[in-house]
């Protein structure tokens, strides 16, 4: 058995067994951005992003993708809030964990 996929773990951490079949209506859970980013740590290894703001911007597509919220937002308004700057104290906190890891 090999590591877990990024929809695993989301799913996992919302609770949930399986997507919903229609994320744009009916919702599986809510996450923190927190839970988000270290899911995007533990990921770092299979994802193409080359910074942490790539690797937490495509598990929000994933978690999008599954009818996962965070902070009780639609996850492409989190990541627009993202290129904005208005997480990077959060992501700041992570940065040195991401570029410790191989």
């Amino acid at each position: 058995m090999g590591k877990p996929t990024t929809t695993e773990l989301l799913l996992k951490a919302v609770g949930a067994s399986e997507p919903t079949g229609d994320p744009a209506h009916k919702k599986l859970g809510d996450l923190p951005l927190e839970k988000v980013v270290e899911i995007a740590l533990q990921k770092k290894q299979d994802l193409l992003a080359r910074s942490l703001k790539a690797a937490v911007k495509t598990v929000l597509g994933s978690a999008r993708s599954l009818g996962i919220t965070v902070n009780g937002k639609d996850p492409k308004e989190v990541s627009r809030e993202i290129e904005q700057g208005l997480h990077d104290e959060l992501l700041r906190k992570y940065e040195e964990q991401w570029r410790g890891q191989i």
